[in-house]
């Protein structure tokens, strides 16, 4: 049994939460409910999850916890590295733990518990879901994602994550750099080897090649898992990501 930290700390005033009328978008309302409450839901069915700690508002989260929601509150903190500190400050430190952001509605217990499966004999560090695009395109064209080209064709991420809390606190300044490139390729390979220049170009650039660097570059074991389930990674940044939740909501009634 894992614990699980969900990232549901606010940020700058967007369109999105202007529209809406919320300062957090964790707090939008999606058939009533909380846009954070279905992956809460999710986590509460998954079989492999112990406890939940929930970083943000507190004011917002205790009324989620009037409502039933069990977790722990940890206050948020200015980034995204702080705020996944606090979280991780709340769990056991010598054991791997569930990240997941509080903007995927389309999740369940089932996909949550595949993932942590497939991330078995959970003796990495950090384990990272790839996804493909044309998965995405299969069942959601009209999402836009942010896809890098490599020797398995175009990739993205999701939103859930293990990872292991203490490296993560030791380590963290040295996160910095390479979060605030997380959505952006060509400067992310800036922190590659030349050698991986030519390769990129060439398309012969592979997950292991890029899981070996980060590995050596972070100083930790980092483990990429192919995983189909692409309701990781159908989040709400963006007006449209919204509707398209919606969109999915009103469908399945």
């Amino acid at each position: 049994m894992l614990s699980a930290v969900v990232l549901a700390g606010g940020g700058k005033q967007e369109p999105l939460t202007e529209q809406e009328g919320v300062t957090n978008k964790a707090f939008i309302s999606l058939e009533g409910q909380a846009l954070l409450s279905y992956t809460l839901e999710a986590l509460e069915e998954a079989s492999h999850i112990s406890e939940i700690v929930v970083v943000g508002p507190s004011k917002e989260l205790k009324e989620l916890q009037v409502r039933g929601y069990k977790f722990t509150i940890a206050a948020e903190r200015e980034s995204m590295l702080d705020n996944l500190a606090s979280g991780f400050e709340q769990v056991d430190n010598s054991r791997l733990c569930l990240v997941a952001t509080g903007d995927i509605p389309l999740v369940n217990g089932e996909i949550i518990d595949n993932f942590i499966e497939l991330c078995q004999p959970h003796d990495s560090d950090f384990y990272y879901p790839v996804l493909n695009k044309e998965d995405f395109m299969q069942r959601f064209p009209e999402t836009e994602r942010t896809y890098v080209r490599l020797k398995e064709g175009f990739i993205t991420g999701g939103n859930l994550a293990l990872l292991n809390p203490g490296w993560f606190l030791n380590n963290k300044e040295n996160l910095e750099l390479f979060i605030s490139y997380r959505k952006k390729p060509l400067k992310l390979m800036r922190l590659m080897p030349i050698s991986f220049i030519p390769k990129y170009f060439l398309k012969t650039l592979s997950i292991d090649d890029l899981v070996r660097h980060l590995s050596a570059l972070l100083q930790l074991k980092a483990t990429a898992v192919k995983f189909e389930r692409i309701e990781i990674g159908i989040d709400v940044d963006k007006l449209s990501d919204l509707s398209l939740v919606r969109e999915v909501f009103r469908n399945n009634l």
